[in-house]
């Protein structure tokens, strides 16, 4: 028997790959294979050395962001205390530029003299000037601010003048302008009409109450201090 064929060539056989449980491995396989080993290591890294630096790193962040709102408190209760502390010395200061303006004792034993000489150097006459001394005291009755309740005292006089219109306006400037501090309360002025010759037809007959004000001594203040305390303490009541 003659065969015509002819067995093939070797190089028609094509390349050989290796085979493992039934599977060829062929280039695509192969790579395919070691893209999901590289996939697979790089997850294992991220898992072992990357996510506990990152772990590492949100604890370190959230330290400095505790450490900075924690800082950021401290300055803000520094800031209000200075605050407060300013605020206090403000209210000292203010509270002796008030008691500054008010007379000293000798300015207010002066008070008749000094407005005598007011109304001699206008022309005008001086009808009264009398102490009243039901209303004068130690104010404690916060007519002038709680601050000053007992810390100051109160001299009441009854003032009573008379003059023309250009005369009582001069006065009454005047008694603004003296170093004590002198409010005019219960004013009341009346015009009258004199005919007797060399004085002026119209004059106003000018009736007020003068308040001056004067600091407490340190034994007037101390006394004052005594007498509220001891009015603030409710009675004992009876057995």
């Amino acid at each position: 028997m003659t065969v015509t064929g002819g067995f093939p060539r070797e190089d028609d056989l094509g390349p050989s790959y290796p085979t493992l449980f039934g599977i060829t491995f062929t280039p695509t396989i192969t790579g395919a294979l070691v893209a999901v080993a590289g996939i697979g290591l790089a997850v294992y890294a991220a898992t072992q050395f990357v996510s506990p630096k990152l772990s590492e790193y949100q604890e370190i962040k959230t330290r400095v962001e505790q450490k900075k709102t924690d800082l950021e408190q401290k300055e803000a209760t520094a800031q209000r205390v200075d605050a407060i502390v300013a605020q206090v010395n403000r209210a000292k200061q203010e509270n002796k530029d008030v008691r500054g303006l008010f007379s000293d004792q000798q300015a207010l034993d002066t008070l008749l003299l000094d407005l005598n000489r007011v109304i001699v150097s206008t022309n005008a006459e001086l009808l009264t000037f009398k102490p009243t001394y039901e209303t004068s005291g130690v104010v404690a009755d916060s007519s002038l601010g709680e601050t000053l309740n007992n810390k100051i005292k109160r001299q009441v006089t009854a003032v009573s003048f008379q003059g023309t219109f250009n005369q009582t306006l001069q006065i009454m400037q005047a008694i603004d302008q003296l170093q004590t501090v002198l409010v005019v309360r219960d004013l009341s002025m009346e015009l009258q009409t004199t005919d007797k010759p060399g004085e002026p037809r119209n004059v106003v007959k000018s009736t007020f109450n003068l308040h001056a004000y004067v600091p407490l001594s340190p034994e007037e203040a101390v006394a004052a201090a005594q007498a509220a305390a001891a009015q603030a303490k409710p009675e004992a009541k009876p057995n």
